[in-house]
């Protein structure tokens, strides 16, 4: 019996090698997602816009002393990442109720994440969120402050970021939105 090669899955920074040309987005409301990457994914990174993290599988780099960095793998999925802010009126803040006073609190946006159609309900979403909540919690906010992660969801993903753990912003203005806000607060996740 032949057994199949298990993937070698890594997110990696997005670079000019990469082959995102194939990637496919989905129907045609998530086409903004393969556009931002084909065309704008890049110039944000170089901009210091953004920072975009793409996941492959190691196993496409068939020769191992081929250079990792320069290979062409493609793309399964992304996240693009950037500074951001958010104002959470009337909302606990813990011990650091003096932090009330100001109108936005500093957040990490997840700006896209998407996955290659062809193979969603993988886990390779949860593996970007992961990726993202990771690096907020154990980069981010230790060295500059960062309190929450966040995202401007699309209607149909709610059901996913709130599996991860994020909840709607609870406005009467962000439950109607087109693109409700959803977040998650990075406090609430440290350690006693």
């Amino acid at each position: 019996m032949d057994d199949a090669v298990q993937p070698d899955l890594h997110i990696i920074p997005l670079n000019q090698f990469h082959n995102h040309k194939r990637f496919k987005s989905g129907g045609e409301q998530f086409q903004p997602l393969k556009t931002f990457l084909q065309q704008d994914a890049l110039l944000f990174q170089d901009g210091c816009i953004a920072q975009t993290y793409v996941v492959i599988d190691d196993n496409q780099r068939v020769n191992k002393e081929d250079e990792s960095n320069s290979f062409p793998y493609k793309i399964l999925g992304y996240i693009t990442l950037t500074c951001s802010q958010v104002t959470l009126s009337d909302y606990d803040l813990g011990d650091c109720a003096r932090a009330e006073r100001y109108e936005y609190l500093p957040a990490v946006k997840i700006a896209r994440l998407a996955v290659d159609a062809r193979i969603q309900k993988l886990g390779i979403g949860a593996m970007l969120f992961g990726h993202a909540l990771s690096m907020s919690m154990d980069d981010i906010r230790p060295l500059v402050g960062c309190r929450f992660l966040i995202t401007d969801a699309k209607r149909d993903a709610i059901d996913f970021y709130h599996k991860q753990g994020m909840e709607l912003l609870d406005t009467q203005e962000n439950q109607e939105a087109e693109h409700p806000i959803m977040f998650i607060d990075l406090f609430t996740l440290l350690s006693d």
